[in-house]
Parts: C-alpha cells; structure tokens; sequence
C-alpha cells in the first residue's frame, strides 16, 4: 500500500509539473502571439497609411468665359473637413484618384483685366488681347449694325475700349447690344 500510495503522489507531482511547464510555455506563446498581433496592428493602422490621396481639379469660371484651372494632391483624413473645405464649389465630375471642382466668379478674368481691349472686326464687337491695331482677336462677342454706331463710337472700337473692370466688360456689351441687326422675319406665304 505504501508503495501505491507512493506511486500516486510521483504521479500527481509529475502532472503537476507537466502542467506547469505546458502552462509556462503557453503564457510564453501566449505573450508572443500578443507581441506579433501588436506589431500587425501597428503595421496595418489606419493612420497615417490608409489615408485616401486624391488629385483635386479646381476650375474657375469667370463671366467673360475663361476658365483657370488649378491641379494638386490631397490627403484626406476627415471627409467632413473635406467637404467643408469644397462646400462653395460644385463637384463637376468624380473619378477614382481625381475630384473635379468648379467655382462661379462673378467678375471677369485676371487674364482679361491684364491684356483686354474690345474693338471692331467685320462689323463685329471683339474683344482683343492687347490693343485693335494687333489684330490678336481673343472672341466675337456679337455682330454690330456699323451704320447705328456713331463716329466717335466708331473711332473708340477701332482704337480699343481697354477691359480693366467687370463694370467696364458689362457696360460696353449693354451699350453696343442695342446696336445688333435686326434681321427680317418672313412669315409663309398664304
């Protein structure tokens, strides 16, 4: 019986000792798989890594028609600040990677300020880029009935109305409007 009951305590210790060293090597594993888990999280955070970059397209439209157009990188880390950011703009078109905006400017064009003038070219009001006399006609604004024009209208076109303000754009065009050919209307005969 002594022997048995020797045998059963050698038993029970080598079971708990197995059980000790499995349970070391586990908490062991267990701290390494914690570690590796840790660093795989790091690896794949969200931030800064997966933010959305995108190639933002801002288009200005100006009254006289020009269209300036602006093209740069963004990263995005909050969509709400994102879309607050472009709130004045109206989105024109979306793509994957690219974001077109454009933005409505009452006035007209640095452009057109700068190098403007509005004359005269086959009995039509132009708008030139620098003076008349060199003949660098930018567009037709519309026909003009050259007999309805004064001389001294006449004479200031072909000199050159120098574009230097939206006021300056908006009063020349309502001046010379009323100067348009009127074109018969034929009604079918009976």
């Amino acid at each position: 019986m002594k022997y048995l009951i020797g045998l059963n305590i050698f038993l029970v210790l080598a079971i708990l000792i197995y059980n000790g060293q499995f349970n070391q090597e586990s908490t062991e594993s267990d701290e390494n798989d914690v570690i590796l888990v840790s660093n795989l999280e790091t690896e794949t955070s969200p931030y800064p890594n997966d933010l959305a970059t995108i190639e933002i397209v801002l288009q200005s439209q100006y009254l006289d028609g020009r269209m300036d157009t602006k093209t740069y990188t963004e990263t995005i880390t909050a969509m709400e600040d994102f879309w607050y950011a472009y709130e004045s703009y109206q989105l024109i078109d979306q793509r994957v990677g690219q974001m077109v905006f454009r933005e409505y400017i009452d006035d007209i064009s640095p452009y057109l300020k700068e190098v403007g003038y509005f004359g005269l070219a086959d009995n039509q009001l132009v708008i030139y880029e620098g003076e008349p006399q060199y003949n660098q006609n930018i567009e037709t604004v519309f026909d003009l009935d050259i007999n309805m024009l004064s001389e001294a209208e006449q004479k200031q076109l072909e000199k050159g109305i120098k574009i230097d303000s939206k006021s300056t754009y908006q009063e020349v065009i309502d001046v010379f409007r009323h100067q348009i050919p009127s074109k018969q209307v034929h009604g079918e005969p009976e």
